[in-house]
């Protein structure tokens, strides 16, 4: 098929675009537009319903199918390392919350469960899952890592990649490599460390969900590792993962990440996309995402000028055509199910159940010497902190607004208890905030009642509320 292919239909499987829902109306001549420069894949992760997702979807692959020479269906994609990233789809713990289970098949059962929901509306991609360890906890991110340590990290991430593509829908494990360790804990810092380290620490829990999970797919990471670029690293990217791994499918930048190759790595000028794109796409980089400059629409123009082989745009191109030959997405490129039967596969009481079930698995009690818990349905309890009420804190990658929506820590024990009045609540301090001027009411309300339930943590935005700064 590569053979066939024109090199504007190659360079067109070497981007992806987003599936941009505005008003609902369907605008045909950005579809035209998109499908002939950037067909290989789309991203939907929109907080939209799901008559505008599935219909959009089908009219895309169809588009696809039927209006380009050879057919070829996309990779639909979308966010997924604990739930579908829609609205009403089912949110599981984190994953630093569900690697503490310890339960392979309860993680398994999760990832069965979030591929058939996104199959049933047509997406066959997820982001997810992770092979990054939380070894730095400055770090933003930690609450995506399955595990701190390498072994436990490539279980989780396994099992979430044998459960997700059984339902065919394709697993992207990320950030490859090393990505979790950055300079002063900000994310997309550089990692520092030397080969030993890459390859006895960093590298196995990676392998295990790529090598042996059968991964379609590989996000190469936005930092740099020792030095060099993620998404430019030869030796990364071919010779560990290709040569020395065997991997066949294909990998994919991060959003907008190959433009860091100008800024801020300095190894090409900034806008200079002949320069991007020879140091990615020869080192193994073979998709550019969405989300930044298109840095390979200068493919055809390098290969007329003799800069760049068109060998290595076939090796790139064969990588993702494999995938979707694998995934069965030339027989079956629209799997959404008719609106009748969404109901019976999104959000599901099942589905709901098995989150709870894994939730309770998760909870780790680390000491509980003088026996407070169980607390007793009749105690006078004082719950502090601003996590506790007021909003739901299900981590990142949850659909908009969802944190407005569930059972918080207040309400469930006012719930528990044998006497709502009972529960007392101080909010302590606001999120995010050096205030202390309400620490006395917290410290007072701990010290009218029998026992105080304290709850703190991060504060992770959904996804419109991140990407907008809000």
């Amino acid at each position: 098929m590569v053979s066939t292919l024109s090199v504007l239909g190659k360079y067109g499987q070497a981007h992806g675009t987003r599936l941009n829902i505005t008003s609902g109306a369907f605008n045909e001549s950005g579809l035209v537009f998109n499908m002939a420069e950037r067909a290989g894949q789309f991203y939907v992760g929109d907080p939209i319903s799901f008559e505008l997702l599935s219909t959009f979807i089908e009219i895309g692959q169809a588009y696809l199918v039927n209006n380009t020479r050879l057919g070829i269906p996309a990779f639909v994609q979308t966010e997924g390392i604990h739930g579908f990233l829609l609205p009403n789809a089912t949110i599981f713990n984190s994953p630093i919350a569900y690697g503490c289970s310890f339960n392979m098949d309860l993680v398994q059962q999760m990832a069965v469960a979030i591929g058939e929901e996104a199959a049933a509306l047509g997406v066959n991609q997820l982001f997810a899952p992770l092979g990054d360890l939380a070894r730095e906890l400055r770090y933003g991110r930690v609450e995506e890592c399955n595990s701190e340590d390498t072994y436990l990290a490539g279980e989780v991430a396994y099992n979430y990649v044998k459960g997700l593509q059984s339902k065919n829908v394709s697993a992207t494990v990320k950030h490859f490599a090393a990505y979790s360790n950055p300079e002063q804990g900000l994310n997309t810092g550089p990692v520092h460390g030397g080969e030993r380290e890459l390859l006895t620490t960093w590298l196995p829990a990676y392998k295990r969900a790529i090598i042996d999970g059968g991964a379609y797919s590989i996000m190469s990471a936005y930092s740099s590792y020792d030095g060099v670029p993620l998404a430019s690293n030869y030796h990364i990217l071919t010779e560990i993962l290709r040569e020395q791994w065997g991997y066949q499918y294909w990998v994919t930048g991060d959003a907008g990440s190959l433009d860091r190759l100008a800024s801020p790595f300095g190894v090409c000028a900034l806008h200079d996309a002949d320069c991007i794109t020879l140091n990615a796409l020869p080192a193994g980089n073979d998709v550019e995402m969405g989300g930044g400059s298109f840095n390979y629409l200068s493919i055809p123009s390098l290969i007329a000028d003799g800069r760049l082989n068109i060998s290595v745009v076939d090796t790139a191109v064969s990588r993702q055509l494999r995938a979707k030959f694998a995934l069965g997405l030339f027989e079956h490129p629209y799997t959404g199910l008719p609106a009748a039967e969404w109901d019976s596969a999104i959000h599901t009481p099942t589905n709901v159940e098995l989150a709870r079930t894994l939730d309770r698995e998760s909870i780790v009690l680390l000491q509980n010497p003088t026996k407070i818990l169980p607390l007793s349905k009749a105690a006078k309890v004082a719950v502090i902190g601003p996590m506790a009420s007021g909003w739901m804190n299900y981590g990142d990658y949850v659909p908009y607004l969802s944190q407005y929506r569930g059972v918080t820590p207040l309400d469930g024990i006012q719930a528990a208890a044998n006497d709502p009045s009972l529960i007392t609540y101080a909010l302590g301090c606001e999120r995010w905030s050096s205030d202390e001027s309400m620490i006395p009411e917290a410290v007072a309300a701990a010290q009218d009642a029998d026992v105080a339930v304290v709850v703190v943590g991060t504060w992770s935005r959904d996804q419109n509320e991140l990407w907008v700064s809000v």
